[in-house]
Parts: C-alpha cells; structure tokens; sequence
C-alpha cells in the first residue's frame, strides 16, 4: 500500500503539475480537520472497550459496546459532514485562499460518516487481534483509489487543475464507500462466528466508560487537528510573504507534503501495524494486574523500534538524493528528503511509546503533549517560514519531534520500569547501518552498479544494505534468533513463553 501511494503521489504530481498537488494536498488539510470531528477518537475508544471486555471476561459488552459506538460515529460522522458543507465557501474562499477548491471540499464532505464508521470498525477488529480484515480493506481502497483516478484523469481528461482535483476527490468517495462495506460485512460475519452465544445484562457503566475515553481524546484531537490545519494553512502564506508567488508557494508545500514526508513516513508501513496492536496487548495486560508483562513488552518494543528507525533512517539519509531523482524526478524532493531522515528514529520511538501509553490508559497524556507539540508548531512556523523559508518547516518538524518524543518517554518511565540499554539500543544500531551503506555501496559499484543508474540499482543497494544491517545487528548482539523467532512465529507478536 505504501509503495502504491508513493507511485500514486507521483502519478498525481504528473497529471496535475506540483501546483496542482500542492492544491489538492493543501486541500486534504482541512479535509483532516472535518476527519478528526467525524471519528471524534471512536476507533480508539472501541478498541480499548472491547480489549477490557475480553481482558475482564466480560465479552457480553462487546456487542453493547459496538451498538453504542456505531450511534456515536453516526451522529458525529453525519454532523461533520453537514458543518463542513456548510462551511465550504467561506473554507474555500477565505481560509485556502483559492475557489477552486470548492468543489472538492464539498464532495469530501459526503466522505464523512463512511469514514466515521470504518472507523469505527477497524478499532473493533485491532482489539479482537483479526487486523487482516483492516489491512484487506485498506488494500481495497487503495487498489480502487488507484484504479479509478487513473481513468479519471487519463480517459476523461480534466481541462483544469480545479476539475481535476475534483475528480480525485470523487475517487476518495467511491474508495470509502467500498471500504466500510467491506469492513461491515465482516464485521457481521465475525460477531455471529465468535460472539453470539454471549448474551448478557450490559455493564452499568458502559456508557459513561465509552465517554470518559472518547470525548477527552476527541475535545483534544479537535484542538489539535485545528492546530495542524492553521500550521499547514501558515507554511503557504509564509513562503508568499517570504518571497514566493501563489503558484511558486503551493508547488514548495506540494513537494514537502506530498513527496518527501510520504518518503519519511513510508517505514510506517511496518510499524503502523505494530504499534496498533500494542494497545490492545497493554490494556488487556493492565486490566489484569501484569506489570512484569508490561515492562518486558515496553523494553521490547522500544529496542525493536529503535533499531528499525536507525536503520531507515540511515537508508534513506545515504540514498535520499537517488530517491527524488529516480521516483520523482525532482532533486529539490531528494534534499528535503535528506534533511528529515534524522528525525525518522524519533518519530518512530514517539509513536511506539505513544501507543504504550494509550494501552496504560494515558490517552488523555498523550493528547495533551500533543497538543503543545502543535502550538510549538504553530509559533515556529509563523516566526521562521516567512524568514528563511520552508528550512523554517524542517527545523520546525525536527524540534518539535524531539519535545514530544522526550515528554511522552519521560512519562512512560514514571508508569513502568524499563531497563534502557543505549549501547545496545542506539549505539550498535548506528554504527552497523553505517557498516551496511557503505558495504552494499562498495560491494555493488565494484560490480558495475553504482547507485544512481536507476531503479533497480537503487532497490538493489537499499536491499543489500537492509540484508547487512540486519546481519550485523545480530553479530553484535542487538537480537537473538529466539527474539526472531517468537516475533514473527506463533506466538504472540512480543511475548516470550514463561
């Protein structure tokens, strides 16, 4: 799916011209706002309810509890749709600053509640541990959104950078559609295979339960979200005012946002399922009593994540100008690409100790460091884009990474007893991925391929080195084979047979 959205970008990117994505991109940050009042925190909220149903042996308020949950993404999901609809002149004219965004945050709007209610459901199948339903889904819309933009813009061209986007978005709304029915039909099918003998009086409490989660995580994503917005909405009046033109302003945000981030982030691939699934593990543990569980997953988990962050980082930092040259053709993408692969660790260690603590019940931690993270970002942005340009977006993302980071682990130590290992966390990580670039760069070039042939050069050396960083690791000692082993074996994903 990653590796569909980087080509998708870059088919988006030679249809509609880098103004074109930077509109459509800039666009879809509102578009994230109106998202984040449609979920409104229900996929962790169901999540966390069915995990403490299984974990309490109480699996009669499943079935309550997902009755209660799909009325909540109803009214918010329908309620969002019906503000930002509302809203969509005024959005388009006075906060985008280009009516030819109307259109398409019209039709975004009708995406919504099917948005709110895939939601919805896929938190239901991360706590049952039956992700393949959520990950079949995603493959769905995507191979979808693909598929049916290609037709768009290709048989039935677009006249103007306005219809296009248009088009696109029209996509975005058959691809929803398509995925919540995929998810609701399972869905069903799941509850009457593993859940229907369980009958049973609901909890007293479960109602006030679902809100004491879902409305605190929701008031703050508000918050948040609108932070996010404001910064995006900042980063391209910023970039006019320091010099830039409407077209030139949108076409920098465009290469930022819809090229080298997707390239910083598309690691999260192999991480975002992980960390899903630590939620679900900690709070069924935290319902239990087990705080030697919890710590041995923490440590886990953040020496796993640790070594996966360095060793992407380190790949992306060696080839990133090959990277903007080959996949987008643009070496301004390759530099940006370059200047936040050193934060790529951190982000990763930031999500997995984010997810940690939601499992631990910190939601509402989490949401609040969030939340200065984005007034941090707001004040940079507004102080340093309009001086030094989109390097004050860079310095921006790295320092704020790096708070955020720091306050969330902090936390985590207080809760939980982690025994922290730098040597073996961080140090033996980064010297074996600079061993690994520099043996695959060696090693190929002395047989005639050096990086920056092509594609398959570069998927050659990306993959030599990945193969040497990991043979490396285990030399040094940073895994065992037996780690290996009950990670990706039956058992369960981090934990060990005691």
């Amino acid at each position: 799916m990653r590796v569909m959205g980087v080509y998708f970008n870059v088919y988006l990117s030679d249809k509609l011209g880098t103004e074109g994505l930077g509109l459509f991109t800039l666009t879809l940050s509102v578009y994230g706002l109106a998202t984040t009042f449609a979920t409104s925190a229900i996929n962790l909220t169901v999540t966390r309810m069915v995990a403490d149903a299984s974990g309490s042996a109480r699996l009669c308020d499943i079935g309550h509890a997902m009755k209660k949950a799909t009325a909540y993404a109803l009214f918010f999901g329908f309620g969002s749709a019906a503000v930002l609809m509302a809203l969509s002149y005024p959005i388009s004219r006075y906060m985008l600053g280009d009516m030819r965004t109307l259109g398409s945050v019209r039709l975004l709007a009708l995406t919504l509640p099917f948005v709110a209610l895939s939601s919805e459901l896929g938190g239901y199948f991360t706590a049952v541990r039956r992700v393949s339903k959520n990950a079949w889904s995603q493959i769905l819309q995507q191979i979808f959104k693909v598929a049916l933009s290609v037709l768009a813009l290709s048989v039935f061209s677009p006249k103007t950078v306005g219809s296009a986007c248009v088009r696109v978005v029209l996509v975005f709304l058959a691809s929803e559609i398509i995925a919540f029915l995929w998810l609701l039909v399972f869905y069903f099918v799941d509850m009457r295979k593993n859940y229907r003998g369980y009958k049973g009086k609901e909890s007293e409490d479960l109602k006030r339960k679902m809100l004491s989660i879902a409305l605190p995580t929701a008031f703050t994503s508000y918050f948040r979200s609108a932070l996010v917005t404001v910064e995006h909405l900042l980063i391209t009046k910023g970039l006019r005012k320091n010099g830039l033109s409407q077209s030139k302003a949108v076409s920098a945000y465009g290469v930022m946002q819809a090229k080298a981030l997707p390239t910083i982030l598309f690691p999260y691939a192999f991480l975002t399922p992980f960390c899903s699934l630590i939620v679900p593990e900690i709070a069924e543990k935290r319902a239990a009593g087990d705080t030697v569980g919890i710590n041995r997953i923490s440590e886990t988990v953040c020496r796993f994540v640790l070594a996966f962050g360095i060793g992407g980082a380190g790949i992306v930092a060696c080839y990133c100008g090959e990277i903007g040259n080959i996949i987008y053709s643009d070496g301004g993408a390759g530099i940006y690409i370059g200047m936040l692969a050193p934060v790529m660790p951190i982000m990763f260690i930031d999500t997995a100790v984010d997810s940690i603590l939601k499992g631990l019940n910190e939601q509402l931690y989490t949401m609040k460091v969030n939340l200065f993270d984005s007034l941090m970002s707001v004040g940079i942005v507004f102080l340093l884009v309009p001086k030094i340009g989109m390097l004050g977006y860079v310095i921006e993302i790295i320092f704020c990474e790096i708070v955020n980071t720091a306050l969330s682990i902090s936390r985590l130590m207080k809760l939980t007893s982690p025994r922290i290992r730098i040597v073996k966390w961080i140090a033996l990580p980064m010297i074996s991925i600079s061993a690994s670039v520099f043996v695959s760069r060696a090693l190929l070039t002395l047989f005639g391929m050096p990086r920056a042939i092509g594609a398959l050069s570069l998927t050659l050396h990306i993959t030599l080195g990945v193969f040497v960083y990991s043979i490396l690791l285990r030399l040094l000692g940073c895994y065992t084979f037996r780690e290996i082993a009950d990670f990706f074996g039956k058992r369960k994903y981090i934990q060990k047979k005691t």
